[in-house]
């Protein structure tokens, strides 16, 4: 009775402690957690300090007894399910025990559930991501501040700025009820900021003279981009071409939320010639409107070309031909692009085009002139008729708007409905074939009328573009439906063939069959245009040619620290496979291939697939980063020390009492900062790659580290 008696008043002055606890120490506080199938056991409090006391650890369920022994404590649960753990205290001296027992649930981790989380914040507004690796988990979390919440992506909002530990626990029952749960956890920084507290920063890679940039900042919310060649971007991290070797300024400025401030970063980087490819170009005129070039490259077999003519057009192949419109210097460049598709080169030249302008007649001001009236947006035009067999006319409609010039049927008379408002111009030319000479008048006018008749209802008319490619792989037969009837004859069709930017083939018909001579995804449009009641339509549809049965792929499981990379072959329809691994080692004819890199550094890797014939192929390449090093900093402890180095997507920092830490970039700027005793995350996937310098405070002083960021 007198020991029952004295394990109430334990009770009693444990409760006590624990509700006023600001006051007074914990006399007695266990604790029981699980990860998988290990246990974990501690307690503490004032009732342990005793040099008597003595603490025993009793764990049954699934219908077996174990013990463990000591304040702290680690078992090995047989097989998932519910256990009872009882802490057991003892004083030897005074001959006083008391217990205290907790329910576990242990699961088993053989589904192998991970689970991690992304963050943005907004101010102290912050949405939450949460991943797990198999379909169907739940989410719960704890949000750092004594909260806690559920779901896949959750907004919750703090009180106060600061440094919070944030973790998400995945909850997931696989296909035999098992249930398995895995808890991920990091410090997020909340911060609100202000206007001028906003810096930034930019890296870049450069593949074959086409540029990635990547900038980061600590509060940027929109990137715009000067490329320092007259092109502009925007976004985080925007590709660029650039068309010419040479030396070029490019700043983005970043702007944060509010829009109240902006910054500038800058930096001048150079474009060579990459992969050593060579090229030239030689052009000649066949008459009097057209000139044809040559190219020539080092690069062999597999090269491809595209012509840009410096008049806003552009084709296609090592010889083109091209026709000017009108005279002028022109500058004229082909985009050589090596076999392999790894990197290309620009090569331009200047080249001066002059048009013969023929012979001039003498003629009467007042004899050359071209009248017009117009019904609505119907509009008739009428040259002066000379009485002289040898005088040819042709009138032609220029666009203003567009420049567009729209020859008429040839004549001293012809009719033109226009199908938009906006200012225009009839050119008249008059030529004297007997004479071999010419003139030309002109007159501007505007167009202010649309017509007002029945627009066509072409949904309910049907009008549709079909294609199939049975006869063969790359022929493709494209037909539109027939819109004419019995009793009118009004509606024309024209079927356009192409590629984004460049020239398209056109057929003037309700059918058409086009062969294509490379693969890739083309544009197919159909327009209809009724003549009887002035309106048209344009239906159009994107097909990929592509008649290579074999496809590469591959992804990268995993590099090792040794530089050993292992490979997953994800190619279809491919029987035989040539691996490039960059590293100027053999190619390797394996299908999944483990490959030894000897250094750190970053690697193209190719993989070319061929089909069953060995004629047929396509090429996939990935990035590799080989990180060879990845061991703590060899530093004091004094303080703390950080690793991996060099790191990724972020390093650990182990600080002791009471650290405080500040991270800066290569220029000095404060990246974060934060104070803690354990260790600690830090997130760098944002940030640019370059060294760090990271300083480490307490009591004991301080110290500085080194770290190397390399993505």
């Amino acid at each position: 009775m007198k020991k029952l008696i004295h394990f109430f008043a334990v009770v009693l002055i444990s409760t006590i402690a624990i509700s006023a606890n600001a006051q007074t120490k914990v006399r007695l506080a266990t604790g029981v957690t699980s990860q998988c199938l290990t246990g974990s056991f501690g307690a503490e409090g004032t009732l342990l300090a005793d040099s008597c006391a003595q603490f025993k650890w009793t764990i049954t369920g699934n219908g077996t007894t174990a013990y463990a022994y000591g304040t702290k404590a680690t078992y090995t649960f047989p097989a998932a399910g519910t256990y009872t753990v009882c802490a057991k205290l003892l004083n030897t001296c005074t001959k006083f025990d008391t217990s205290i027992c907790k329910t576990i649930t242990v699961v088993s981790c053989d589904c192998k559930l991970t689970t991690e989380f992304s963050f943005v914040g907004d101010c102290k507004k912050v949405t939450f991501k949460a991943y797990a690796n198999q379909t169907g988990a739940k989410f719960t979390w704890n949000f750092g501040d004594k909260t806690t919440g559920s779901g896949v992506d959750p907004t919750h909002s703090y009180l106060s700025e600061g440094i919070y530990k944030v973790c998400v626990t995945a909850t997931w029952t696989d296909s035999t009820g098992k249930t398995c749960t895995a808890t991920f956890c990091k410090e997020i920084k909340v911060s609100c900021g202000t206007p001028c507290e906003l810096k930034g920063e930019f890296g870049f890679v450069n593949t074959g003279n086409k540029y990635r940039f990547k900038a980061s900042s600590n509060t940027g919310y929109s990137y715009s981009w000067d490329f320092g060649d007259g092109k502009t971007g925007s976004g985080i991290d925007p590709y660029h071409e650039y068309a010419k070797a040479g030396t070029y300024t490019v700043c983005v400025t970043i702007t944060d939320k509010t829009g109240k401030c902006k910054i500038k970063v800058c930096k001048t980087i150079t474009v060579g010639n990459p992969c050593g490819i060579i090229g030239g170009m030689t052009w000649k005129k066949t008459n009097d409107t057209t000139w044809k070039f040559l190219a020539s490259s080092n690069t062999g077999t597999g090269t491809t070309y595209t012509w840009f003519w410096g008049d806003g057009t552009s084709s296609t192949g090592k010889d083109a031909a091209h026709v000017y419109k009108k005279s002028g210097t022109y500058e004229v460049c082909v985009k050589i692009y090596s076999p392999d598709k790894k990197c290309f080169v620009y090569v331009c030249r200047k080249i001066v085009i002059t048009l013969p302008t023929g012979a001039k007649c003498t003629w009467e001001k007042t004899a050359i002139k071209v009248g017009y009236s117009n019904s609505c947006n119907k509009y008739t035009f009428e040259m002066t008729l000379f009485q002289d067999s040898c005088i040819k006319y042709q009138l032609s409609v220029y666009n203003m708007k567009t420049g567009v010039i729209t020859a008429l049927t040839p004549g001293r008379v012809g009719t033109y409905t226009f199908n938009d408002t906006g200012k225009y111009a009839i050119i008249a030319k008059y030529s004297n074939v007997c004479k071999g000479c010419d003139t030309q008048t002109y007159s501007i006018f505007n167009v202010t009328c649309l017509p007002t008749t029945t627009k066509c209802n072409w949904a309910a008319a049907g009008a549709t573009l079909g294609y199939n490619n049975k006869s063969a792989c790359n022929t493709y037969f494209f037909e539109g439906k027939n819109m004419n009837t019995s009793t009118s004859n009004c509606v024309k069709y024209t079927i356009a063939v192409g590629q984004t930017g460049a020239t398209n083939t056109y057929y003037f018909a309700r059918t058409a069959t086009h062969t294509f001579t490379s693969n890739g995804t083309y544009n197919v449009c159909i327009k209809y245009y009724d003549s009887c009641k002035a309106c048209d339509t344009i239906i159009c549809t994107t097909i990929k040619v592509d008649c290579c049965n074999a496809k590469a792929s591959f992804q990268v499981d995993s590099v090792s620290s040794n530089g050993k990379m292992y490979v997953k072959n994800t190619s279809t329809g491919a029987k035989s496979f040539v691996w490039n691994f960059g590293d100027s080692t053999a190619n390797s004819k394996d299908k999944t291939p483990i490959h030894q890199f000897a250094a750190s550094g970053t690697y193209t890797v190719c993989l070319t697939a061929y089909d069953s014939t060995g004629t047929c192929s396509t090429v996939y390449c990935y990035t590799v980063k080989v990180l060879k090093t990845r061991g703590k900093s060899q530093t004091s402890n004094a303080q703390g020390s950080s690793y991996p180095n060099p790191a990724d997507m972020g390093f650990y920092l182990d600080l002791t009492g009471g650290t405080e830490y500040s991270i800066y970039n290569a220029v000095g700027q404060l990246v974060i900062s934060g104070r803690g005793d354990k260790t600690t995350y830090i997130e760098t996937a944002n940030w640019s790659e370059g060294n760090y310098r990271v300083v480490l405070k307490n009591a004991n002083g301080s110290q500085t580290l080194s770290t190397v960021i390399a993505h």
